[in-house]
């Protein structure tokens, strides 16, 4: 065949392949639009307007198909662990429920790595053509608004204008179930959290969150109980507990809790120079290098106080960088627990708890408790037990009082403390503290211990005795509200126990009553008092033991002395006599929640009875011995006939004359 020709034929050949192309191009039909991009507000608007049929038949669409793909990706969001088909249904029953976790995610909610998983899992799927099928295919509506959902919150997080978006300074009041949305805001606006409690409640539900959503704690209430109250830790073990967890949570990327509880301790003298500077978030790559970590992203302080809105506005006295920090104050309408409280960590688990209805608002802080002191008051048991060994000195000071009743200063060497072992006899010899030397009518010159936050002990024990005159006041142990500033009055005495030739406790008014009925004090002779602290009534009730037998019954309560006392701040033990001399061998104070009210205060009312009634019989008796006195002389002696006296027969006739006339 010649060239020209078969080039001709050639071209003939392609001219109809390339015909029969064209047509079928033409025959299919145009590949489906992209899916509609929305923003975060719309395409969570979208999802209300969804009906309860179109949730019902997502639930029933097949395994492997889109709908239930774009599923997978909104559980991932949610970090839900597994994928099952059956745990997609099980979400969709309850498509209402389900909604609320979503909102309560929010676009900023997510780990990077889940948001990451579910956007390229929807990638693979052709969401175009799913809306452009919605009628056709079972649950498509919904698939298509949860899946646009998806895309605008991996577009959100793209951005920068709005995932930067910082609190301003004041406090913002935030409902719970907007919890996780805030905190992540502020995660990526590179902000800490100052989260504010009004009630128990609200304090319980947000720690609640926080376990389940796998934040890692430190409970600097608890530390500041073991440093300041039982004095059972020092500063600088605590803060080396502190810096051990700020190390892992900043590795772990992990969002760290500090429980600061109602009575917040100052940061600013707790924390050492380093840990200061974390509370500034834009400070933690340095810390994080003085720590010896790299702090991954992810980590954040969350700050949790129990406290009223007046107490909130005087964090800055105590909180380091507290300005810079997102300060959210909690509505106290929070779901009830007990259904969420056993399960294990999770982030859905944290949003389900969240997204849980609402129970009745809890009692908030306020103007009652902060009428009653504007101190905080510890609300954490404890027991502090002192058995005054080698390391006493780190926890008494000398004083504070200086002078004498007349203002002169105390003269040194007038007054000492150190241990020793007393007394001389070996059967009954302690080692104990030897408070030597006083002051007359001059109180708070021996020694004293502070307590802050405010303790409300339900029980104070301790063993002493004493050596001195029996006119003044020695071996005295006061516990007051305030420090001593020059007169024991004006430091709020709650409780004041004294030896005045036998225990006594100082009452309301100033009154001394006598609280022993267990024998005379003797020289050489241990004594043992326990004092058991009503703080609804502000009564004290005490007993004493004085032969080794145990305690004898107590005979009644003594009011506090300062009924304004709303808690203790300070104890002073002292003598008011240059002579005395007492010994402690040992101390415990106590406070315990389910002691707040004394159990035997029925008892005691019905051991005041009997004595009452004791004291009526013996008035009597004398009465009658009186009387019988009387008769004998004749005065008013009874007639044997009708057992009337003298002047009772003649009243009674006087009555009869009348009458007949």
């Amino acid at each position: 065949m010649a060239p020209k020709a078969a080039k001709a034929k050639a071209a003939k050949a392609g001219a109809k392949a390339g015909a029969k192309a064209a047509a079928k191009v033409a025959a299919s039909p145009p590949p489906a639009p992209p899916l509609e991009k929305l923003s975060v507000f719309d395409a969570e608007t979208n999802l209300n307007f969804i009906e309860d049929e179109d949730w019902a038949a997502l639930a029933s669409a097949e395994e492997g198909s889109t709908q239930l793909t774009v599923m997978k990706a909104v559980l991932l969001l949610l970090g839900e662990e597994t994928w099952r088909p059956e745990i997609a249904r099980e979400a969709l029953e309850k498509p209402d429920q389900l909604l609320k976790e979503i909102k309560a995610l929010g676009p900023l909610g997510a780990s990077e790595a889940n948001l990451k998983q579910a956007a390229s899992g929807l990638e693979a799927c052709d969401l175009g053509a799913l809306a452009a099928k919605a009628k056709a295919a079972p649950g498509a509506p919904a698939a298509v608004a949860l899946a646009q959902l998806v895309e605008a919150y991996a577009a959100e997080r793209s951005g920068t204008a709005r995932t930067r978006q910082r609190f301003a300074m004041g406090i913002e009041t935030v409902a719970f179930q907007q919890l996780h949305r805030n905190l992540q805001q502020a995660l990526h606006a590179r902000q800490h959290v100052c989260l504010v409690c009004s009630c128990p409640a609200a304090t319980a539900a947000a720690q609640l969150y926080c376990k389940l959503a796998g934040c890692s704690f430190f409970n600097l209430q608890e530390l500041q109980v073991q440093i300041n109250l039982s004095k059972s830790m020092s500063t600088d073990e605590a803060r080396g507990a502190l810096s051990s967890v700020l190390k892992t949570s900043m590795a772990q990327g992990q969002r760290l809790v500090l429980q600061l509880g109602s009575a917040v301790p100052n940061l600013r003298h707790f924390c050492d120079a380093t840990q200061v500077e974390v509370f500034d978030f834009e400070k933690l790559p340095r810390v994080a290098e003085a720590l010896g970590v790299t702090c991954e992203s992810g980590f954040q302080l969350l700050l949790l106080a129990e406290l009223s809105a007046a107490r909130a506005e005087k964090l800055p006295q105590t909180l380091p960088g507290v300005d810079e920090m997102a300060t959210l104050a909690l509505d106290p309408a929070v779901p009830a627990l007990d259904a969420h409280a056993d399960a294990a960590p999770s982030l859905r688990r944290a949003l389900r708890l969240l997204a849980a209805p609402a129970a009745a608002s809890g009692t908030a802080l306020g103007t009652e408790a902060e009428e009653e002191s504007e101190v905080p008051v510890n609300t954490t048991d404890f027991e502090y037990l002192e058995s005054f060994s080698n390391n006493w000195e780190e926890r008494w000071l000398p004083g504070p009082a200086d002078q004498d009743e007349n203002g002169k200063e105390i003269k040194r060497g007038l007054i000492t403390a150190k241990l020793v072992k007393y007394p001389s006899n070996p059967k009954d010899a302690k080692s104990c503290l030897q408070l030597m030397g006083g002051a007359p009518n001059a109180p708070c010159t021996g020694l004293w211990t502070s307590f802050w936050p405010l303790i409300r002990p339900t029980e104070v024990e301790f063993e002493f005795t004493v050596n001195g005159k029996v006119d003044l006041p020695n071996a005295c142990l006061v516990f007051t509200e305030r420090p001593f500033e020059g007169a024991l009055p004006d430091c709020k005495v709650g409780v004041q126990f004294t030896v005045r030739g036998g225990m006594q406790l100082c009452g309301g008014g100033g009154n001394l009553v006598r609280i022993s009925n267990d024998g005379k004090i003797q020289n050489d002779k241990w004594n043992k008092v326990l004092m058991k602290i009503d703080w609804k009534d502000k009564v004290t009730v005490a007993q004493v033991d004085t032969r080794g037998k145990g305690y004898a019954p107590a005979i009644q309560t003594v009011p506090f002395r300062d009924p304004s006392c709303q808690g203790f701040g300070a104890l002073f033990l002292y003598n008011t006599d240059t002579q005395a001399t007492c010994w402690f061998s040992s101390l415990r104070i106590k406070q315990s929640q389910e002691d707040m009210v004394l159990q035997d205060t029925d008892a005691l009312a019905a051991r005041r009875d009997l004595a009452d009634r004791l004291k009526q019989r013996e008035y009597q008796m004398a009465v009658d011995a009186d009387m019988e006195v009387g008769m004998k002389m004749g005065a008013i002696k009874s007639t044997s006939c009708h057992g009337m006296n003298l002047a009772m027969e003649q009243a009674a006739n006087n009555a009869s004359s009348h009458a007949m006339g």
